[in-house]
């Protein structure tokens, strides 16, 4: 043990004294941080543009669009009949929707038919779900006017009216009840659809922090930052080839196993540091929870052991330092993109998916993607468990044993 430990003081005496190595260290992680942070912190979403035409201009076609331009994800441009149309033509927008003119005569009326009319592009992907939601809010307005006329229907029935200001007061129960039936479709709907998707065994609802890039970004940031790391501080062993010290090591009673040890663990903790740093600027600067459980610290730290196996591999395989850095970076880059780091891995599915999981980052990302959840929704011993059952987890497992056996076996067969 005291091979091992003295092994790891002088590699961290050796990376300490590289200045240049120290300020890199530093600055690539919160490089990083910072693009992805900004990047994601001020991400907008996705807004679809629409044209609306009133010709209408009454009270429920101007209430109407305002409710439209409410909307979370709509961008809608007021614009003439003309004006609208050439939006759509040229792109602008996704589709135009023009009130025509006896719009409140017709809700009041409780007939929607031929009220608005729809012009879109052919190559629309978005209309029909846009149109839907336009007819909702028409459908509320028609609804709100049904229902006050049955108030005063029944009032009338029950003779509830005097003669004398009969107008007066069904204007005001109208009224009455329109607001009130109004107020029901707030803050939601009186209908509405729900579900819920599972994952790793708990229910995620809709609202789920998962369903959000900003996590799912850093950390796929984070991956790749960390097999770049490792790959590129793993060239001790073609160093100590090089030296011709490596021929001292096979033959020295367990100094080779001591050597790699410490090696390991140097790397480990230097891994250790970053993925607390890289933690400690998401959430004090940018206010993301990359970990939300216990579960998602083992599974950085198991890749962490995976990529330091997979470095010990490569550099038993490579013959000269030029080799690793060169490729290095080429690996991480290629491994980075097919993993998924580089883009909302959350959202995968398919081929792409399937590519990535031959991958140590795309192996850390699937379990990330269905075990990083927080307590309310899952317990810390539940996630601890299905993340030690799950089959990703033991890949990275086995491969690090092997990958790390390998590169020893292959080290002493050589001399």
């Amino acid at each position: 043990m005291s091979k091992i430990l003295t092994v790891v003081k002088y590699k961290l005496k050796i990376i300490m004294s590289d200045k240049s190595f120290i300020i890199a260290m530093a600055l690539i992680p919160l490089f990083l941080t910072f693009i992805t942070g900004y990047a994601l912190r001020y991400e907008k979403r996705n807004q679809i543009p629409i044209a609306i035409c009133d010709l209408d201009n009454s009270e429920y076609s101007v209430m109407l669009t305002k409710r439209i331009s409410s909307k979370e994800g709509l961008i809608v441009i007021e614009a003439d009949e003309q004006e609208a149309v050439a939006l759509v033509k040229n792109h602008k927008a996704e589709a135009a929707f023009i009130i025509k003119e006896g719009f409140m005569e017709k809700i009041l009326k409780g007939d929607t038919d031929g009220a608005i009319e729809q012009i879109e592009s052919p190559s629309t992907l978005s209309a029909g779900i846009i149109a839907r939601s336009i007819a909702g809010e028409a459908a509320r307005l028609m609804l709100n006017s049904t229902a006050a006329d049955w108030v005063i229907k029944e009032y009338e029935n029950m003779g509830k009216f005097s003669k004398d200001n009969s107008s007066e007061n069904k204007k005001t129960l109208w009224s009455e009840a329109w607001e009130y039936t109004d107020s029901l479709w707030e803050p939601e709907p009186p209908m509405k659809m729900d579900y819920s998707e599972i994952k790793g065994g708990a229910i995620i609802q809709e609202s789920s922090p998962l369903s959000g890039t900003v996590e799912a970004s850093a950390l796929g940031m984070l991956t790749a930052f960390l097999m770049f790391l490792v790959l590129f501080n793993s060239s001790w062993l073609i160093d100590e080839r090089e030296n011709s010290t490596i021929k001292r090591l096979v033959a020295g009673i367990n100094a080779l196993g001591s050597v790699f040890a410490g090696n390991i663990l140097t790397l480990l903790f230097i891994g250790i540091i970053h993925i607390a740093f890289f933690w400690l600027i998401s959430s004090l600067v940018f206010k993301i929870s990359i970990f939300n459980n216990p579960a998602s610290l083992l599974i950085i730290i198991v890749y962490l052991l995976t990529v330091i196996a997979l470095s010990l591999f490569i550099s038993s395989i490579l013959k000269t330092r030029m080799q690793l850095q060169t490729g290095a970076p080429l690996f991480s880059i290629i491994t980075g993109f097919a993993g998924g780091c580089f883009w909302n891995f959350a959202e995968m599915s398919g081929v792409a998916r399937s590519i990535s999981l031959f991958t140590p980052q795309g192996l850390a990302l699937e379990l990330f993607r269905n075990f990083n959840l927080p307590s309310s929704i899952i317990s810390y011993q539940d996630a601890l468990a299905m993340v030690f059952s799950s089959w990703p987890m033991i890949v990275m497992i086995i491969s690090a044993v092997f990958l790390t056996a390998s590169s020893y076996i292959i080290i002493k067969n050589q001399y």
